[in-house]
């Protein structure tokens, strides 16, 4: 007999786009969790941030650290595993849990109160639990190398308490192409065609007498996520890992149930899982036809009054001269007429689905939402309404404002990066003539750049003044 089902996730697509949110969520404890701040004082963290995010913390250790990635917008720069199990099995290692106040709202749970973790003080975490975290942090660590953790921690303020486990894939080496080169050492390039159908050129990759590509191994640090997760076992890599650790944390004396061995499907079956939510999707089911029954009704009753409009013989009256006015202007005048119409009657389409939108989401609130109804007709529920739809008002045209700040937030993100890239271009070429050589961008030094430029200036500065003294 099992104490619990072991949950051991892995995630290794973290982009750096995604680093700011994560890193928020993780330290200010903001996000989409049900996070108890009595109880955030407890959480306990193996690897700290030494810089002031995460995301500053991930670009830090690449630099520091010397190891080589592509910085592209696609690039997996972190990766990141999840570690825990239920209620029960941190019950039977002593930990108590009370009423939190809330409900499930799906599974077999439904209906029935939420617990979570009573912790007052640091006493109330047993010590089993602690070993347990202790000793799952370092099987992770063994797996990914110390140097390469970002940030590990344990959270204590949440439902269920589990840690959080960030690091770099690193290997420390990769294979690389073998391109042609000509006699003075130039890639050789030949034409092909592009997905979008234009031609471009791409050196040619070397091959062997039998017509396989060449490669060559290149030893040292590199951020690879694919490479990294290859080594390990490919596809069947996270598999073997939930194996081990299995194994692992059973000899440590921590009874948990690996699942379907050699598998990465956990704790249930998919049939099961069909079954035991069958009844949820027939009722789901059936008020969702009812609203799709609904939403064709008005889609027939849109098209025919759009179908309507070039009959309309309001907004498609005789042509005739017009004086002053050229023909063309008052034909875009019809024609814009005719659109602004159109706009109206899909703006009504719009407001009929969110209606529906909004109806779905307060049948699931249930009785809350028959309260509503009858409480609709009092003159304070009337006022709130009204104070209500003001605000989302107010909310959308700040929406609109923000989409639009964003969008010249991109264009200027751009522009930045271009000048960027333009000052590093010219530091480095600069660099070549003082006769310093960098191999790569990152590691020219601009301070010394920038200082020499600055002197060059005022040189340039005061003979300028000299020979152009009567002028000043």
């Amino acid at each position: 007999m099992y104490d619990g089902n072991q949950v051991l996730r892995f995630e290794n697509k973290y982009k750096s786009k995604d680093l700011a949110g994560l890193g928020i969520e993780l330290t200010e404890r903001k996000g989409t969790g049900n996070y108890d701040k009595d109880r955030t004082r407890f959480n306990y963290i193996y690897i700290p941030l030494t810089t002031s995010n995460l995301k500053s913390e991930v670009y830090y250790k690449l630099k520091n650290q010397n190891i080589y990635y592509n910085d592209g917008k696609n690039t997996n720069l972190l990766n990141g595993a999840i570690i825990t199990s239920g209620k029960d099995f941190f019950e039977s290692l002593g930990m108590n849990f009370v009423p939190s106040g809330r409900t499930h709202q799906v599974g077999k749970e439904k209906g029935k109160p939420i617990l979570v973790p009573r912790i007052k003080s640091e006493d109330d975490i047993p010590e089993k639990v602690r070993d347990f975290f202790d000793c799952s942090y370092k099987f992770l660590e063994n797996i990914v190398g110390k140097d390469n953790i970002v940030y590990a921690e344990v959270h204590y303020d949440e439902d269920t308490p589990h840690m959080h486990f960030y690091f770099l894939p690193v290997v420390n080496e990769v294979k690389r192409k073998v391109f042609e080169k000509d006699e003075e050492g130039n890639l050789i390039k030949h034409k092909v065609i592009g997905k979008d159908g234009n031609f471009k050129l791409v050196p040619i990759q070397k091959k062997d007498k039998n017509g396989n590509n060449l490669y060559e191994i290149e030893k040292g640090k590199f951020l690879n996520c694919d490479q990294f997760w290859k080594e390990l076992g490919g596809k069947t890599s996270y598999a073997k890992i939930q194996d081990k650790y299995n194994e692992y944390i059973k000899d440590k004396g921590f009874n948990l149930s690996r699942g379907n061995i050699g598998s990465n499907i956990l704790h249930i079956k998919k049939a099961e899982y069909t079954l035991n939510s069958l009844q949820e999707q027939i009722k789901d089911m059936t008020l969702e036809l009812d609203r799709n029954k609904q939403l064709n009704e008005m889609e027939l009753i849109i098209r025919k009054d759009i179908d309507n409009i070039n009959n309309d013989s309001l907004l498609n009256p005789i042509k005739r001269k017009v004086v002053g006015y050229k023909d063309e202007d008052i034909n875009n005048l019809i024609n814009y007429s005719k659109e602004l119409v159109k706009n109206n009657i899909k703006n009504k389409k719009d407001m009929h689905d969110k209606d529906m939108k909004i109806y779905d989401l307060s049948r699931k609130l249930g009785n809350l939402y028959l309260e509503n109804e009858t409480l609709k007709g009092n003159n304070a529920i009337k006022e709130r309404d009204k104070i209500i739809k003001n605000q989302e008002k107010i909310i959308n045209e700040k929406n609109e404002i923000i989409e639009s700040l964003d969008e010249q937030l991109d264009k200027l993100k751009k522009k930045v990066t271009n000048l960027i890239n333009i000052c590093f271009t010219l530091c480095k070429a600069l660099a070549h003539k003082l006769g310093i050589h960098y191999d790569r961008d990152y590691n020219v030094d601009t301070d010394y750049i920038l200082n020499y430029a600055k002197k060059i200036n005022k040189k340039y500065k005061k003979d300028i003044e000299k020979d152009n003294g009567f002028e000043l």
